[in-house]
């Protein structure tokens, strides 16, 4: 696969997860990987058929960028589901005295 543009490939996430390895893979690859995902572009081979039933959850990953890909689709996954989760939020305090059930009479 060769790199499908010059733009700098954007990973949408933490990339502590990933290995060297990984990291250059897609940084090499990702905008095509990118691209090919999204259908802005044609497979023109069968590593970029293989990499489509990968990205499809239908074949085993085996190359380091596939690996790399199907990890960085689940970690960009937990992370939109953790800004999804809304903070709990913090009591409001208006100015009151806690009520102390142990000084009360009633």
């Amino acid at each position: 696969m060769s790199q499908h543009n010059r733009d700098a490939f954007v990973f949408g996430c933490s990339v502590e997860v990933f290995t060297p390895q990984e990291l250059a893979a897609l940084r090499r690859h990702g905008c095509r990987l990118d691209s090919l995902s999204l259908g802005q572009i044609q497979p023109t081979s069968e590593e970029d058929r293989h990499f489509l039933l990968v990205d499809r959850d239908e074949a085993e990953p085996q190359s380091v960028a596939e690996r790399a890909w199907v990890r960085r689709k689940a970690r960009v996954e937990v992370e939109r589901e953790q800004k999804e989760k809304a903070p709990p939020e913090s009591p409001q305090n208006y100015g009151m005295i806690e009520f102390d059930a142990d000084r009360c009479w009633w």
